[in-house]
C-alpha cells in the first residue's frame, strides 16, 4: 500500500510542477517577446530565429524559476490532498506526514542534484547559442560586435594567462597586452607589451620587456620584437563567448576566479556567484520543508492559499537572498555566508514549521 501511495503522491507532484514550470515559462517568453518584438520586426528576423532564440532561452527560465515551481507544486499537490481530506485518511491509517513527506523530499533532493548538472553542462551552452543568435542573426551585430573587443581575459595553457586591452580578432592583432606564467600559484615569467600579432601560429610581441622571476631572481629584457614561442592560443580561443558569471558552468567560474586570484585582480564578485552554483540548487529541495507542512493543513489548502502562500515565501526569499548577495558583493560578510545564508534560514524554519506539524 505504501507504494501505491509513493506513486500517487508523486504523480500528483509530478503534475502540478509541470503545470507551474508551463505557466511561469510562457509567461516569461510572452514577456520577453513583446519587450524584443520591435527589435525583431526592425530587423526582420526570421521565424526560425526567433523561434531557436526562445528555445534556448527556456533553460535560463527554468534555472532561475525552477525553486519557485517546486514551492508551488507542493502547495498545489499537498493542499488539494489536503482538502480532499486525503491527508487525513491517510493519517488515519497510520501514515505520518513525515512518511508522506517522504517520496516528495526525495524527488526534490534528486532534482536538486539534477539541476547542478543542468546548470553545468547545459545552461552555458544553451545561453552562449541564444546570445550568438540574438546578436547574430536577429540584431544583425556580429560583425560589429566582432569588429572589436575590450578587457579581455583569457586562460590559456602551461600556466599562461593572457590580458589583452583591445583585441581585433579580424586583423588577429591586440594592443595593451601583458601574459603572465605561473607555477603552483607563483609567478614565474610576464610579458608586457604594446602589441602582439598572431600569424603562422604564433604570437609576435613589439616594443615589450620581459621578466624572469626564477630562483627569486627578477631578469627584466626590453625588445623590440619577440616571438612568444610557448604563447600558443589562437585567436579563436579569446573571441569564445564567456557570459556573464551567473552564466558560466561551475568549472569554468572556478577556472576564472582561479585566474583573476593570480593576476591580483578583483574577484570577490565572481567568488559569490560561485558559491552560489553550488548553493541554489538546493533551494528546490529546501523549500519542500516549508511547502509540506504548510499545504498540509485543510484551514490552508486550496488553489487561491497555495498560490498567496507560495508567492510570499518566493518574494521573501527573493529579497534576502538579493542583500546577502549585496553583502557579499561588497565584502561585508564572506562568499560561503552570502551563498549559503538564506538556504540555512529557511532550512531552519523549514525543519521547525515541519516539526510543529500535526503528525
Amino acid at each position: 500500500m505504501i507504494r501505491v501511495i509513493d506513486r500517487y503522491l508523486l504523480s500528483r507532484f509530478l503534475m502540478s510542477l509541470v503545470i507551474a514550470l508551463g505557466a511561469i515559462t510562457l509567461i516569461a517568453l510572452i514577456v520577453d517577446l513583446i519587450e524584443n518584438l520591435e527589435k525583431i520586426v526592425d530587423n526582420a528576423a526570421s521565424v526560425k530565429d526567433v523561434f531557436m532564440y526562445y528555445l534556448y532561452f527556456i533553460p535560463w527560465i527554468y534555472k532561475i524559476t525552477v525553486p519557485a515551481a517546486v514551492l508551488l507544486a507542493g502547495m498545489f499537490s499537498v493542499g488539494l490532498l489536503a482538502k480532499n481530506f486525503e491527508i487525513v485518511a491517510m493519517k488515519a491509517a497510520g501514515i505520518s506526514i513525515y512518511r508522506i513527506a517522504l517520496p516528495l523530499l526525495l524527488f526534490s533532493l534528486f532534482l536538486s542534484a539534477g539541476n547542478f548538472y543542468f546548470n553545468e553542462y547545459i545552461l552555458p551552452y544553451a545561453t552562449q547559442e541564444r546570445m550568438r543568435i540574438k546578436h547574430g542573426d536577429i540584431e544583425k551585430k556580429s560583425h560589429k560586435r566582432g569588429s572589436i573587443m575590450y578587457n579581455v581575459s583569457r586562460q590559456g595553457d602551461n600556466g599562461y594567462i593572457y590580458h589583452l586591452g583591445t583585441f581585433r580578432p579580424d586583423r588577429l592583432e591586440a594592443k595593451s597586452v601583458l601574459i603572465q606564467k605561473f607555477s603552483n600559484d607563483t609567478l614565474v615569467e610576464s610579458f608586457r607589451g604594446d602589441k602582439i600579432f598572431y600569424s603562422n601560429g604564433y604570437w609576435t610581441m613589439y616594443n615589450g620587456a620581459y621578466r624572469n622571476f626564477a630562483a627569486g631572481l627578477e631578469q627584466y629584457v626590453k625588445f623590440d620584437t619577440l616571438l612568444l614561442k610557448n604563447c600558443r592560443k589562437p585567436p579563436a580561443e579569446f573571441v569564445k563567448f564567456k557570459g556573464k558569471p551567473e552564466d558560466m558552468g561551475y568549472e569554468e567560474l572556478s577556472d576564472y576566479v582561479d585566474m583573476q586570484k593570480r593576476s591580483a585582480r578583483p574577484y570577490v564578485r565572481e567568488l559569490v556567484d560561485l558559491r552560489t552554483k553550488l548553493s541554489f540548487p538546493f533551494t528546490s529541495f529546501i523549500v519542500m520543508f516549508i511547502s509540506i507542512p504548510i499545504a498540509s493543513n485543510p484551514k490552508r489548502s486550496g488553489v487561491a492559499l497555495s498560490f498567496a502562500f507560495a508567492s510570499g515565501i518566493s518574494l521573501l526569499y527573493f529579497v534576502i537572498f538579493k542583500v546577502t548577495q549585496s553583502l557579499g558583493y561588497s565584502g561585508q560578510i564572506s562568499p560561503d555566508v552570502a551563498a549559503w545564508s538564506i538556504n540555512i534560514i529557511f532550512l531552519l524554519v523549514g525543519l521547525v514549521v515541519f516539526w510543529r506539524t500535526h503528525k
